[in-house]
Parts: C-alpha cells; structure tokens; sequence
C-alpha cells in the first residue's frame, strides 16, 4: 500500500534506536527524508548509514530532546536539510524506579514531568505552526501502557505518577489542530523486547533465556499473547498513523500490548 507520504520530511525522535529507529526505517522506506535526532553520535551516524544503504534519504542531528533550546535547535537543522518537518514522532525517556516511599525527593518527580510532557510542548510549539500552514500534518507520540493503567508489580511510582500529564497534553492538542489537517495520536506500547527490557526482566525478574520470557509473560504479566511485542509491531502502526490514509484517526490512545490491558474500552 502506498501511504501517500512520499516526499514528506519526517523528524523522528530517539530514531538511532529500538522502536524509532524502525520507524525511521519504515518511513524512508515509504519516501519520506527522514531526521534521526537522538543524543549518542555514534549510533545516529549507524541508524543514516542503514537507511541510506537501502536507498532512503536521511540526516543525523544530535540533540536532547528534553532541553527546549535544544529541541528548537534540532528542527531548525531539519528545516534547513529538507523543509519543515510534517510528520514527527515523539518519545523521550525518564526511569527512576522505585516504590512511593522510596523516593522522597519531590524534584525527582518535576524531573520526570520536565521530561514527559514540557518536552513534548517544546518540541510541539517547534512544529506546529509549520503544520497549521500547510494545512497537513502528523504528530505520534510513543508512550507506554502503564500512563492509563500503572503496573504496581513494576515499581514505577514517578513515571506512573506524570505519564498521564503528557496523554491529557497531547488529547487537547489534538483537539485543538484537528481543523487544520493535523493530527495527533499516541502510542502506548506494553513490553516490548527492547535491550532495556530485557535488561531490566534479567536484573529484576531473573529472567534471561527466550523460553523464559515466554512463560513470565503469560504467567506473571498476564499477557494473553505469551510473548514480548517486537518494536517492528510498534513501528508500523506509528508510521500508518503517519499516513494521508490515517487522516480521520486523532486524538487517541492506541495500546499494543499483546491484550494485556484488560478493559473492553
């Protein structure tokens, strides 16, 4: 199927690696040029050199995302290498464990909602007029499954506590630019087979073999599909979201969790 996206400049946050380097991927694969923006060099330069050598169109730019002059930065230097960005995807990452008397420190939670949702505003801010004057344009924000249902067996007390703020930010954007050809949806992966995830299933879980993982995800998740998701499963919805196709899907939560979450809404 042809996404009707071809030519379009897509800025893809944390695109070096895991699930948005798949959606970098996908969407030079559709024709659009693509922007890798992540913090580490090293690995924005591998994510470009793999899209080029399969024919795709893309730059690097190094930024963190959670500081807004860098985020203003970051598509001016997309502007300036293919047009203003049209679709963008974001993500941004803040993880301090723990149960609610374990952390004290109230700015740790400040932190977190800095990290979470003032970066999302930035980055918004820094791209929303360019859609609102086209008249089209695409926004996914990769999330998680815990900001609408919190998984009290994780021991994430901050991040379930600010998660929400950005999906209440992102339902009103949406709302807001619907009218001008914008949408504005989030993903909320569940557990996805990512190095950090399995990393953290090893360290806390002693889970550590395929087979393994397997059966902790039927048995101690409650996965009803036993398995870890893929992040290429992630990926392709976030770039059909992306799609002229997908133009009449704005301002929802969409889950792809293998069934864990367990409501019928």
């Amino acid at each position: 199927m042809d996404f009707g996206i071809r030519g379009r400049t897509a800025l893809v946050t944390g695109g070096s690696k895991g699930m948005g380097r798949d959606v970098a991927r996908m969407l030079a694969a559709e024709g659009c040029r693509v922007a890798v923006v992540a913090r580490t060099k090293a690995d924005i330069d591998d994510a470009v050199a793999s899209i080029r050598e399969q024919g795709g169109t893309a730059v690097g730019i190094t930024a963190d995302m959670t500081d807004g002059e860098q985020v203003r930065r970051a598509v001016a230097e997309v502007r300036e290498a293919f047009g203003p960005p049209s679709i963008v995807i974001g993500q941004t990452k803040f993880t301090v464990p723990g149960d609610f008397a374990d952390i004290e420190d109230v700015a740790t939670y400040t932190d977190s909602f800095q990290t979470y949702t003032v970066s999302q505003v930035n980055l918004l801010h820094a791209v929303l007029p360019a859609m609102r004057d086209a008249g089209w344009g695409r926004f996914v924000h990769i999330g998680s499954a815990t900001a609408k249902e919190p998984v009290g067996n994780i021991h994430h007390a901050v991040a379930n506590a600010t998660r929400p703020s950005t999906i209440g930010l992102l339902k009103t954007v949406s709302d807001e630019y619907a009218r001008y050809g914008i949408t504005v949806n989030t993903v909320a992966p569940g557990w996805i087979e990512t190095q950090n995830a399995v990393d953290y299933l090893r360290a806390n879980a002693g889970v550590a073999t395929e087979d393994e993982r397997r059966s902790w995800m039927l048995d101690n998740a409650r996965v009803p599909a036993a398995r870890m998701g893929r992040s290429d499963e992630i990926a392709s919805l976030i770039v059909y979201l992306c799609s002229a196709q997908a133009g009449y899907v704005t301002g929802n939560w969409i889950e792809v969790d293998g069934g864990h979450h367990r409501s019928a809404f």
